[in-house]
């Protein structure tokens, strides 16, 4: 399973003992988890990074989160860049584990996202593991599988129109649709 790590950067003044647990536990999990962008930046390098350095930063973990099975984020640090990884993720249709040290700051408005595939986790350094194992496991059963099919060059053509013009991933628009016709089939029981 590929994990996609978030955290504040900033945030390991405080909680980077809690970093290392849950990305131990990850791979421990067997899980290959992407961590470097958190665990070994700079923190005093990121101010320095030129307009096109940090474009190139986004769009490599953008591409790491479109990559991931799981996105765990620990969110006890407020964060703007957390909130929109989690925010893609969440538009994605990824797993999300939201995890926050218990008594401290909880990411209220991502946890508002009502998504069956958010779960959200206060724990305390001696419950870390077990928390994090359990809700890897629960993830494991949303982790969506890949389905290829053909389509008539005009359903592509259409398909093509919403991804721009609506900006809506091609699968996202489908996986939508289909979604909203599982709703109305009342025979459907799964």
């Amino acid at each position: 399973m590929k994990v996609y790590f978030a955290a504040s950067v900033h945030g390991r003044t405080n909680y980077n003992e809690s970093y290392l647990t849950i990305v131990k536990t990850l791979k421990n999990l067997g899980c290959n988890v992407y961590a470097d962008h958190i665990l070994k930046t700079d923190v005093n390098e990121i101010d320095k990074q030129s307009s096109e350095e940090i474009r190139k930063v986004y769009k490599n973990l953008l591409d790491k989160i479109k990559e991931a099975d799981l996105v765990v984020a620990e969110v006890s640090t407020p964060s703007v860049s957390v909130g929109h990884e989690v925010t893609e993720a969440v538009n994605l249709n990824k797993s999300v584990i939201l995890l926050n040290i218990q008594g401290g700051n909880r990411a209220m408005l991502l946890e508002g996202l009502g998504r069956d595939k958010v779960q959200s986790i206060s724990y305390t350094k001696e419950n870390l593991e077990e928390l994090l194992k359990k809700a890897v496991e629960e993830s494991k059963k949303n982790v969506d599988v890949r389905f290829n099919f053909f389509v008539s060059p005009k359903i592509l053509a259409y398909l093509d129109w919403v991804a721009q013009e609506k900006m809506i991933p091609r699968s996202v628009f489908l996986r939508n649709l289909i979604e909203r016709e599982m709703k109305k089939d009342r025979e459907f029981k799964g």
